[in-house]
């Protein structure tokens, strides 16, 4: 399983639009439809190995990242860290996202990194 589908796995209940790297859906549409109320996406920021053995990688770790953004604010979020920690990922840091004025999302990134042996 790639990193890539096991985030999607761990958000996969999420009842808002969920997509790798950037949110499309509302552009893709012709004509675009409404932007959603709330969405997340997510991306790999780094992939470092950590481990090796007999000249072969045997350990390599995931840092990624789930953005979540909301047109209402950030109170209510859904519980995206169970959902993540539940998958094997641990939390990392988090930050908040300026107030976008020019499409009236609140976003806050969350990170998580997920070690994965025997690569």
């Amino acid at each position: 399983m790639t990193i890539w589908e096991r985030v999607a796995a761990s958000l996969s209940s999420l009842q808002i639009p969920v997509s790798e790297g950037i949110n499309l859906q509302a552009t893709s549409a012709n004509p675009p439809t409404e932007k959603p109320a709330a969405f997340a996406v997510y991306s790999l920021i780094s992939s470092p190995p950590e481990q090796f053995a007999d000249n072969a990688e045997t350990m390599r770790s995931y840092r990624v990242q789930v953005s979540y953004y909301s047109r209402s604010g950030l109170v209510g979020m859904p519980d995206i860290k169970t959902l993540m920690t539940t998958a094997g990922f641990m939390p990392g840091p988090i930050t908040e996202i300026p107030y976008d004025p020019s499409d009236g999302y609140f976003g806050l990134a969350l990170e998580y990194v997920f070690v994965e042996s025997e690569v």
